[in-house]
Parts: structure tokens; C-alpha cells; sequence
């Protein structure tokens, strides 16, 4: 029996390649983001009918990764294949993409073989293959393909297959061609949310968010055996693919109003109005939950067991460029957690906000309160620095006047018993049911622009 071999593939973006920059249209921006959504599916099935091999031996794929187990006979044909689909990728995205991959004898027990893997990526081993290798142009002399990636974004709202010919592995693209792969959700189709068109929405001020677990690769990483592995990898994608789509489905509020741009193992990225995206995020963190409270309660350790959010309003490209940046900050600061407008909140806490909201929007629309103190009231969060209102001395302001300051910019002249409770249930919102203490709590910041949003909508 010969001996097999374990190949690992990853794919991730540099430089510029999601950055809304100079002369990089939306639709140009989505067709990036579907192209990563499906590069890790596409190639590794694609490299196995190249072989003629079962796709048995594909063990876990996502947008960003893949892991096969080959025969060592393939060896040599798999390098050069994959060096074909570096030449590819670098080539339509003008070396902005990133393509490694790492091979290694089925020998020893997981943790052995995900270390040899591991350490062999780090190398930079399996070195990828520049387009300069394969096309005859002078290093360096080439340009991102702006219509390939525009044909994807144009193709994929409507897209049930997606084609590629093993002579150009990674330039594949919605349709028929030499391979074809279905996109679904059954056994033989390749995972596949249905991608809005985002011109629908052009229309709205809008939102991007994405979602992603929390220290997923850590979480991998500590599987026991190699089942372990691919049980994990298969939940966590089966999980956001089907997810996703039921809720878009199963929330009329949310029906239209979302394109997804993106979606894969780690998470998911989408684009539409506010409201909807709270919805769908705070909908998808409880049943992410309840999934790791019975998938994975007999794992140790909090790694791969939550996620985390950002949110970012304004123009599509821009946005959605914005929210993969802010993810980081809110994993960093707190995992389980969402980042909006300059603040990580705990996922508790997105109620609160939205709550403010409401009483903010009641102020102004039933009792007459000038829409200017929202700016007004904004101005606390900036002059507390998100932490406690001090003087220059640097002793606590005392809290009673931070108190008579807040209910000054809410003052009308509507004195109704009800427009006294809303203004006190408003007041406690910021500061707490302590009127003592000093900080301002974060999802009142959050609040405040979800209702400058709601103003101007």
C-alpha cells in the first residue's frame, strides 16, 4: 500500500486586494469577495479531477483553506498543478493574493502531522509560483484583472454552477466549462448562499458587518486526530452556510434588504440596511451559541466557542473594507463581542443601544424634543474619552452635574408624566440606575448614532 500524503492550502489576501482604492468600483470590490469565497473550493476539486481521484480524499475546503489526502504517486503532478493555480491567482490579482500550501507523510498521529504541516507553511516550503513563471511578461508588468472580477460580481447573484479548465485552475468563473461544480446544498454542490445584487440597495444608506469565531484556527489546531479535524471544520462551515440563508429567509424584516458579499468557515460578511443587520447578527450569535453549548461542550478551553462582530456605516465599498479591520479590534479587546462606532459592546449589550434608540427617537417625535441634543448629548462621550468625565485636575467631576447636563439637553416644554419617565428611563440608560457613579456606558455612544441614522434615513 502506498504511503498518502496530507496537502493544506491557504489563500488569504494582502496588500490592497479589498480596498476600495482609486478607479475600484463596488461591483469590482464583491467580485474580490466572491472570488475568496470560492478559490478554496474551487482549486482542490478541481486538482483531484485533474488526477482522476475520488473527492473522498477532500477532507475539509472553505474560501480560504483546503486539506486533501492524496497518494504519494501525485506528488509531482500536484506541485505543478499548484503552482499553476499561484500563477493564476497572482496573476489576476497582481500579486495582492496570497496562495501557500504545505504537504506531508501520513505518518504518526494528528498532532505530529498538523505540526510538520504547520511548520512547513511557516517556511514557506511550498513556495508559490509567481505568473511570471508561466506568462511571457517582464516581472511585475501586469495589472489586476478589473473584468474578471466585475464578471463575478455581475454572474454570481444569479450563478448555479461555477466552471474552471485545469489548464487555468484559478481563474474560474460562473457557467459551464471543462469542470463544472454545482452551487447548493446538498452533498454534491459546492456550499452557496444566494448573493443578492447589490445594486438593489444602492438606494439606502446602508451598512456593512461582518462575523467571525472567535480563535477558530487555535480551536483546529488543538483537534486530537484528524476526524476531529474535519468534524470541526465541517460544523463550523455547515453552520454559517445554512444559517445565513433560513434567516434571510425565515425574517421578513430582513427579506431584500441584505447582500451577502461574503461567506466561508470562519464567518461571513454582508451588506445591507441596519436594522436588518442587527437582526440577522444578534439571531445568528444566539443560535451560535446554542450550537457550541451541545457541539462543543466536551472540548476544553473558550477558543472557537464565540464570536465576534463590527459594524460600519456608509458607502459599500468603503464600509465593507472598514468592518474587516474593525473585527480585529473587537477580538482584541474582548472576544464575544461587537465593534460599532468606535465602541466594543458586549452582545448584552446591543439591546441597550437599540433600546436607547427608541427612547431617543420617542423624545424627539412625540414630545417635541429638538433632534439637536443628540448631537449635544454625543458630546459627553467625546469630552469623557469613553471613560469617566474628569477636570483638568484630574478629580472626578462630581457626578450630580454630569446628571443636570444631560437632563438640560433633553429639556422641552412638554413637562407630561410620561415625557418625565422617558426622560428618566433615557438618563438611566446612559449612566446607569447609579446616578453616583461616573462613566458613561459604551451603548449609549451606540445608541446615539444609531438614532442620528435613523434622523437622516
Amino acid at each position: 500500500m502506498s504511503i498518502q500524503i496530507f496537502v493544506e492550502g491557504k489563500i488569504a489576501p494582502k496588500g490592497e486586494f479589498l480596498r476600495p482604492i482609486e478607479g475600484r468600483n463596488s461591483a469590482e470590490l464583491l467580485g474580490r469577495h466572491l472570488y475568496l469565497s470560492l478559490a478554496g473550493e474551487v482549486i482542490p476539486r478541481t486538482l483531484l479531477d485533474h488526477l482522476g481521484l475520488s473527492k473522498m480524499l477532500l477532507g475539509a475546503s472553505s474560501g480560504s483553506s483546503f486539506l486533501l489526502l492524496l497518494p504519494q504517486e501525485f506528488q509531482e503532478k500536484t506541485e505543478a498543478f499548484l503552482s499553476l493555480a499561484a500563477a493564476n491567482i497572482d496573476e489576476v490579482s497582481a500579486g495582492e493574493l496570497a496562495f501557500h500550501w504545505a504537504m506531508t507523510e501520513n505518518l504518526g498521529d494528528w498532532s505530529v502531522v498538523r505540526k510538520r504541516l504547520f511548520e512547513e507553511m511557516q517556511r514557506g516550503k511550498g513556495t508559490k509560483a509567481t505568473a511570471e513563471s508561466f506568462l511571457p511578461v517582464e516581472a511585475g508588468h501586469y495589472r489586476a484583472d478589473y473584468n474578471f472580477f466585475a464578471a463575478l460580481a455581475n454572474d454570481g447573484p444569479t450563478a448555479t454552477s461555477v466552471g474552471v479548465d485545469d489548464e487555468a485552475p484559478g481563474r474560474f468563473h460562473f457557467g459551464e466549462s471543462k469542470f463544472s461544480y454545482k452551487l447548493g446544498y446538498d452533498m454534491d454542490s459546492l456550499p452557496w448562499t444566494a448573493h443578492l445584487d447589490l445594486s438593489s440597495l444602492k438606494r439606502r444608506k446602508g451598512a456593512a458587518m461582518t462575523v467571525a469565531v472567535d480563535a477558530l484556527e487555535i480551536r483546529l489546531r488543538r483537534a486530537n486526530s484528524v476526524e476531529e479535524h474535519l468534524r470541526l471544520s465541517h460544523l463550523y462551515k455547515n453552520f454559517f452556510a445554512g444559517e445565513l440563508q433560513t434567516l434571510l429567509l425565515r425574517l421578513p424584516d430582513c427579506t431584500g434588504k441584505i447582500a451577502i458579499i461574503d461567506s466561508g468557515i470562519e464567518g461571513f460578511t454582508v451588506y445591507g440596511d441596519i436594522d436588518a443587520l442587527l437582526k440577522v447578527s444578534q439571531e445568528i450569535h444566539r443560535l451560535f451559541q446554542t450550537m457550541a453549548e451541545v457541539s462543543l461542550n466536551e472540548t476544553t478551553g473558550a477558543e472557537g466557542k464565540s464570536i465576534s462582530a463590527a459594524l460600519a456605516a456608509g458607502d459599500q465599498a468603503a464600509a465593507v473594507a472598514e468592518v474587516h479591520a474593525a473585527l480585529k479590534l473587537a477580538q482584541a479587546s474582548s472576544r464575544d463581542s461587537i465593534y460599532m462606532f468606535g465602541r466594543v459592546l458586549d452582545w448584552k449589550q446591543v439591546p441597550d443601544a437599540l433600546e436607547i434608540r427608541e427612547l431617543c427617537l420617542r423624545m424627539i417625535r412625540n414630545y417635541g424634543a429638538s433632534p439637536q441634543f443628540v448631537s449635544e448629548l454625543s458630546g459627553f462621550f467625546r469630552e469623557s474619552g469613553y471613560q469617566s468625565l474628569r477636570r483638568k485636575t484630574g478629580r472626578f467631576e462630581r457626578p450630580w452635574r454630569l446628571y443636570r447636563r444631560l437632563s438640560l439637553a433633553l429639556e422641552t416644554e412638554n413637562e407630561s408624566r410620561d415625557f418625565e419617565r422617558t426622560r428618566n428611563r433615557l438618563l438611566a440608560e446612559f449612566i446607569g440606575k447609579n446616578a453616583g457613579q461616573t462613566r458613561l456606558r459604551p451603548s449609549g455612544r451606540v445608541g446615539l448614532e444609531l438614532t442620528r441614522i435613523s434622523i437622516n434615513a
